[in-house]
């Protein structure tokens, strides 16, 4: 019993100390406060959406578009540069998925879908746009146009009978402004399957019954070219004119006229579509018609007059009494007007003439002959190459050495004809500009028998004012 007792004493003994003692608390490390990521604006977001689309930065594009959806669903301008991105980067199924979500309504979504390989210029690039046609049609498939611009790019790819079969279902479920606005389109499909008569027929029932736009009348007298048939085409026009004449009528006419060798009737009704309908000098420079069109040829009484701009002095250089054989060597005699007062001959060796990329500019009292270098006209080999590659290594200025020049201007562009004076009159001289990266610029006479410097700017400037 003595024992029991004593051990509840030291029992309670322990568990007094025990109670004693101070709690022991664990360590903890404090917690770090939550990182907090700052909120960019919806301005400064819209700033940096446009920004890299600009600068064609198109993966950046995609998270601030999404961004800025996320904030306003109905933001069309980032839905625009999204999709647009996409389209570009070849994400075609998340581009397509966009389209179908942003756009409620089936057949909307389904013509967005089927207008973007036209919109980004897929044929251009050689991209097919077969995933967007067939999309659209699976969307909505009583929506005509995936089927006729399908059918189109088969057409393109010479894929005649599956073209038909696309732009004859396209074709007949379009309604309204839509069919009209596509009858070119089935025309030239049909046409390309080897159904003439019915696409001549198609495009003469159009005309006839008075939708006379422009794409309609170009695209009947263009089966008339492609087909050959020039006389056809032109007698054609000649009807229609008589039954109610037209700038359409007229311009398709001139360009038969054009494709036979008919330069002088192109001619006639060039001056016809400039003096009654307006059209200004277009169809006179394209048809190269003597009325608009500066004699640019050299011969012994022909005198080219450039202004030349150099160190803030303008002055004449002239060019008289030129010898231009693009086989054997050109020779000049060059006059600088005003204070400059240089006069002398140039001589251009065969060799030179042939094969040469730098410019000689620099000009004193003194004949010069040039063995390795040309001047006011461009080598064999410089012109070839521009009008062939599209760019050549050509040291127009001595003081910088050759650069690289790549032809810019684009067929029938304003860039392809370069004014000057002749006789006090404005005319025209068929030419194509050339650019390096640093800005010097070049145009040149489209001549190989002539490859004259129109205008240069360099570090100085000079262009053909006058002929004389």
């Amino acid at each position: 019993m003595q024992k029991i007792l004593l051990l509840i004493v030291i029992s309670l003994t322990t568990t007094t100390l025990f109670a004693q003692q101070p709690k022991v608390v664990a360590q903890t490390t404090p917690a770090l406060p939550a990182k907090v990521v700052p909120v960019v604006p919806t301005k400064e977001l819209k700033r940096q959406l446009e920004s890299n689309f600009k600068r064609k930065k198109y993966k950046n594009v995609l998270p601030i578009a999404d961004t800025l959806l996320k904030r306003n669903k109905k933001d069309e301008n980032a839905f625009a540069k999204k999709t647009a991105s996409e389209v570009i980067l070849k994400m075609d199924k998340e581009a397509i998925a966009d389209i179908k979500n942003w756009y409620k309504n089936k057949d909307t979504a389904a013509s967005n879908i089927a207008f973007i390989p036209s919109d980004f210029y897929f044929a251009d690039k050689k991209r097919s746009g077969t995933i967007y046609y067939k999309s659209a049609m699976a969307w909505a498939p009583k929506n005509g146009l995936p089927y006729i611009f399908y059918a189109a790019e088969l057409a393109d790819a010479q894929q005649s009978a599956e073209a038909y079969k696309y732009a004859k279902k396209g074709y007949d479920l379009l309604k309204g402004s839509y069919k009209k606005a596509f009858v070119p389109t089935y025309a030239y499909v049909l046409h390309q399957a080897d159904k003439k008569e019915e696409a001549y027929k198609l495009l003469e029932d159009e005309i006839s019954s008075g939708n006379t736009t422009d794409d309609i009348i170009k695209s009947y007298f263009s089966l008339f070219r492609k087909d050959k048939e020039y006389q056809k085409g032109i007698d054609k026009a000649t009807e229609f004119i008589e039954k109610e004449p037209k700038a359409g009528y007229y311009g398709n006419r001139a360009a038969l006229y054009n494709e036979t060798g008919n330069n002088e009737k192109a001619c006639e009704d060039a001056i016809v579509l400039k003096e009654k309908y307006n059209e200004e000098d277009y169809w006179l420079k394209r048809f190269g018609c003597p009325q608009v069109m500066a004699d640019v040829k050299p011969t012994m009484q022909r005198t080219y007059i450039y202004e030349v701009i150099f160190g803030g002095i303008t002055y004449d250089f002239r060019v008289t009494n030129p010898k231009v054989d693009m086989d054997n060597g050109i020779s000049f005699k060059y006059k600088l007007t005003g204070d400059v007062g240089y006069n002398g001959t140039v001589t251009i060796s065969k060799e030179a003439i042939n094969t040469a990329h730098d410019q000689m500019n620099k000009f004193g009292k003194e004949t010069i002959e040039l063995d390795t270098r040309t001047s006011v006209w461009i080598s064999n080999e410089v012109f070839n190459e521009l009008k062939t590659k599209g760019s050549s290594m050509i040291n127009a200025n001595e003081w910088v050495g050759q650069r690289e020049f790549t032809v810019v201007s684009e067929e029938g562009s304003d860039d392809n004809f370069y004014t000057v004076k002749v006789d006090g009159q404005d005319k025209y001289i068929k030419c194509f500009k050339a650019e390096a990266k640093d800005g010097e610029q070049l145009w040149i006479n489209d001549d190989p028998k002539n490859p004259i410097i129109l205008k240069m700017k360099v570090d100085f400037s000079i262009e053909l004012k006058q002929i004389l």
